[in-house]
């Protein structure tokens, strides 16, 4: 039978090409590191940029995604020289918004932004476009009505067709699947879970001409540890017989494991997550966790900022560019894996 694969990569022309062909499995399911080099090759500003101001606004300092995330964009825009300013959502809308407008009044020129609601900072966003600040896009997507320069995101539907193209392809029982998503409304975990239903139900429909699995319960888990706990708690007690948990982040895979090993389902339940974060490497070394799906901070954070100074050299950037996608399973773990990384 023939079987289609996915390749994704992309490069600081900054285009997302899709190759949809005949690959092995393993290309198929396991995209090159090489391909993840290709979005950041490093930049040197023509201009003195150390008049310019930055400002960057996250959903939280909660998660250790968010953490790593702010870091890696304040590291880079002190290397162009820039200054730095940040001002935290506190996972509140109406708080993300409070901190924006505080970012205004110190006098950015550049506004770095990564919604926590795709709709509810599109008025906050284009008053200060109003105002002549350049606004950039990270991790998760504005509301087109938002008139930003340009974003730079993971393919999360892609991610997510990744890792259910995977599950179809290495499990033949009859699937029992929780998912733990984040929060209610987040369009970023709409693209992870329904990539990974698609991929899934694409691939067991090549496999065996028919789905076999159900999604018999979602949790919400606030994108954190203790969310994905107390969110796998709840879905276990209602449904002990799960085989499948899909946490739309590694930090709510890491929390809900605790619940399963206490529960002694560790041979149960096959564990899948997204982002790629350091733990969770650690677990698909041991086979804890089966698979994860790449969404690297250290990737957005630089290519957002190279974005930023390429603009700020009157360089043209395009409006939507894409992070590669790349499955990690316990087979290529080690190619990823960075003892030093933040995340």
């Amino acid at each position: 039978m023939m079987k289609f694969g996915y390749k994704v990569w992309s490069t600081l022309g900054l285009s997302l090409f899709l190759v949809v062909g005949c690959l092995p499995k393993e290309d198929r399911l396991n995209n090159k590191k090489k391909e993840g080099k290709e979005v950041v090759k490093g930049y040197t500003s023509k201009k003195d940029l150390s008049a310019v101001k930055v400002g960057y606004s996250g959903p939280s300092m909660v998660a250790p995604y968010y953490v790593a995330l702010e870091d890696v964009v304040k590291r880079s825009v002190q290397r162009y020289g820039m200054q730095y300013y940040t001002a935290d959502g506190q996972e509140d809308v109406a708080k993300q918004v409070a901190a924006i407008e505080d970012l205004l009044s110190k006098g950015i020129q550049v506004l770095v932004l990564n919604p926590l609601d795709p709709k509810a900072v599109v008025p906050v966003v284009n008053r200060a476009i109003a105002e002549g600040v350049v606004v950039f896009i990270v991790d998760s997507m504005i509301d087109e009505k938002a008139a930003y320069t340009s974003s730079v995101v993971a393919n999360n539907t892609l991610n997510g067709e990744l890792l259910g193209l995977w599950l179809a392809e290495t499990k033949n029982e009859a699937l029992k699947i929780a998912i733990i998503s984040g929060n209610q409304g987040n369009p970023v975990g709409r693209e992870k879970r329904l990539g990974f239903v698609r991929g899934l139900a694409d691939g067991q429909l090549r496999q065996n001409a028919k789905t076999n699995f159900d999604i018999v319960a979602q949790g919400w888990g606030g994108w954190n540890n203790n969310g994905g706990l107390k969110a796998m708690e709840d879905i276990l007690a209602a449904h002990p017989y799960v085989n499948v948990l899909l946490a739309e982040n590694d930090a709510m895979a890491l929390g809900a494991y605790k619940i399963i090993k206490q529960m002694g389902k560790e041979n149960q339940i096959t564990i899948l997550g997204f982002d790629g974060q350091k733990e969770a490497f650690d677990m698909l070394k041991t086979g804890k966790f089966e698979a994860t799906a790449q969404n690297s901070p250290k990737i957005l954070g630089e290519t957002i900022i190279e974005l930023v100074a390429r603009h700020l050299n009157g360089e043209k950037v395009n409006k939507l560019n894409y992070t590669p996608s790349v499955l990690i399973s316990k087979k290529n773990v080690d190619e990823y894996y960075d003892a030093k990384a933040l995340f």
